[in-house]
């Protein structure tokens, strides 16, 4: 997250996630709407809306339409000051006074909730690996955050 960050502020805010995503998807986006495969990604780093535009520029000059769902909440930069009182839990240091990204891991949930409403492809910010897959499964068999078993 710190090298994705640091092009984030580098580039005012048009960076800052993975670029590689977008020539990966356009490469590949005959097969991916061809055979209408769902892509699930945390590709957006810190700006999954930036990589949300780019791709969706990328693929407007192939002649290519998709919708492309975000999710979002994980970065907890304006928080900061609240965390400013909090000691790291085995060092006891104090909380940075200077950030570059602070993010928290979201789960599955939100990207069940993008493909429910007809995204083709999911990008992420930070969450948990195991959301890439849960999520789509959750998607698919209908699951609740209720049901444990």
């Amino acid at each position: 997250m710190a090298i994705m960050a640091k092009a984030f502020q580098k580039s005012k805010g048009k960076l800052g996630f993975a670029t590689d995503f977008v020539g990966l998807v356009v490469r590949n986006i005959k097969a991916i709407k061809g055979q209408g495969v769902k892509v699930v990604v945390n590709a957006g780093g810190v700006n999954p809306r930036g990589c949300r535009d780019a791709l969706q520029e990328a693929l407007k000059k192939v002649g290519v339409s998709m919708k492309i769902g975000i999710v979002e909440g994980d970065d907890q930069r304006d928080r900061a000051p609240e965390f400013a009182k909090i000691k790291e839990m085995y060092s006891g240091e104090n909380f940075p006074s200077k950030i570059m990204s602070c993010n928290a891991y979201l789960g599955a949930f939100p990207i069940a909730n993008a493909l429910a409403q007809g995204c083709d492809i999911v990008i992420t910010g930070r969450v948990v690996d195991s959301a890439l897959v849960l999520g789509p499964l959750i998607h698919e068999y209908g699951w609740k955050n209720t049901e444990y078993n």
